[in-house]
């Protein structure tokens, strides 16, 4: 049973969206605050802030809305010997939280999934570009934005709890040039986008502890997320709205800075992470194969079209590694298969429904039927 204290009697909207989702698991023990000298509002029990570092409790969360409100209270609280660790705002109940936008990914597992032998693991690329309803066999996507090749062996390791007792079909692990490179936990960016909301329920956080703004948000998931997911319920999308939002300025976009960089200790992790997420699938009957989804080329810039080509040696060069050890890996690279077709891409790297659907075509083609 974790206890909380909430500092901050006024703000009566955010003390009870806390105190509505907070978990079963969860008490709020009092109310401090620096402005008044009990609880006003209903009464509960009140910690005068001198008297906070001499009570037991988990976390302190701060209601004050403007962030530098919220500094001045922890500096406050700070000079009274209150651990830092232990202030966090309630950040995913925060208006423009990305979080509760995202699916709880394991949930929407548990319900959905009806049995299907073929499964299909990847990010964003995956989840909105293959359309597994128009798959030439029986596939379920497991795929969710943001995730790395960690979080998607994760997956696949709840997946052999509830597949029921059957060969395992094939598997597509549908990933770009820079995967080996990149670990979603490592990220300030899927924490605040909400990326890593989706695996709330494996409350498995990898190398969060790493980045500075990742504890705030991992207790919030575990102390108002399970509410938060079912007051929301967000389902899994497959097929993205038919739009280009991206701008008219054709040969001027600028690639991320993954791109551009090399991480060679993610790289180590991941090479290894890949064998056993391999060698799994093989040992439950499974054939699993690798696929790079179409990226929109004529929308960049010089310097990001001269980026791809060291990326794509990267990649290659570690598969090549992989080998070695655990035999042929079957690649099947469209990364340039659409690359002037802009009206298939809702950005430069998404597709929208037309080119999902003609990227499903080829993998039908080529992959599961086998004609190219």
């Amino acid at each position: 049973m974790k206890k909380v204290i909430i500092y901050g009697i006024k703000n009566i909207v955010v003390r009870r969206n806390i105190a509505n989702f907070l978990d079963d698991d969860c008490e709020i023990i009092g109310y401090s605050d620096g402005h008044y000298t009990y609880d006003f509002v209903d009464g509960k029990r009140f910690f005068p802030p001198e008297k906070l570092c001499e009570q037991e409790y988990d976390f302190i969360f701060l209601t004050p809305h403007s962030s530098a409100a919220q500094a001045e209270v922890r500096r406050f609280l700070s000079a009274l010997d209150v651990p830092s660790d232990k202030i966090i705002r309630p950040v995913i109940l925060e208006q423009n939280n990305q979080a509760k936008k995202y699916p709880d990914l394991i949930e929407c597992i548990r319900r959905n999934y009806q049995g299907e032998p073929n499964l299909v693991f990847g990010l964003s690329y995956s989840r909105e570009g293959v359309c597994v309803k128009e798959l030439s066999a029986p596939f379920f996507n497991c795929s969710c934005p943001g995730l790395d090749l960690y979080y998607n062996f994760s997956v696949y390791k709840y997946m052999e709890k509830i597949m029921p007792a059957q060969k395992l079909g094939m598997t597509m692990l549908v990933i770009p040039y820079y995967y080996f490179d990149y670990d979603m936990s490592l990220s300030a960016a899927a924490y605040t986008e909400g990326h890593t909301f989706a695996l709330r329920q494996l409350d498995d956080w990898h190398h969060y502890q790493r980045v500075s703004i990742a504890l705030e948000y991992v207790e919030n998931y575990r102390m108002l997320g399970k509410k938060v997911s079912e007051f929301y319920r967000v389902p899994l999308v497959e097929k993205t709205v038919n739009c280009r939002v991206f701008g008219e300025r054709e040969g001027s976009y600028m690639l991320d800075p993954m791109w551009f960089k090399g991480y060679e200790e993610t790289a180590s992790e991941n090479k290894e992470i890949f064998i056993r997420f391999y060698q799994k699938m093989e040992a439950g009957g499974g054939r699993p194969v690798v696929v790079v989804p179409p990226f929109y080329l004529n929308g960049y810039n010089r310097i990001s079209k001269e980026a791809f080509q060291p990326k794509r040696e990267r990649f290659y060069k570690i598969l090549s590694e992989l080998e070695q050890e655990i035999g042929p890996i079957a690649v099947y690279d469209y990364f340039d298969a659409f690359s002037d077709k802009r009206e298939f891409f809702r950005d430069l790297t998404h597709l929208n429904v037309h080119g999902a659907e003609a990227f499903t075509r080829l993998i039908n083609r080529d992959i599961i039927l086998g004609r190219r």
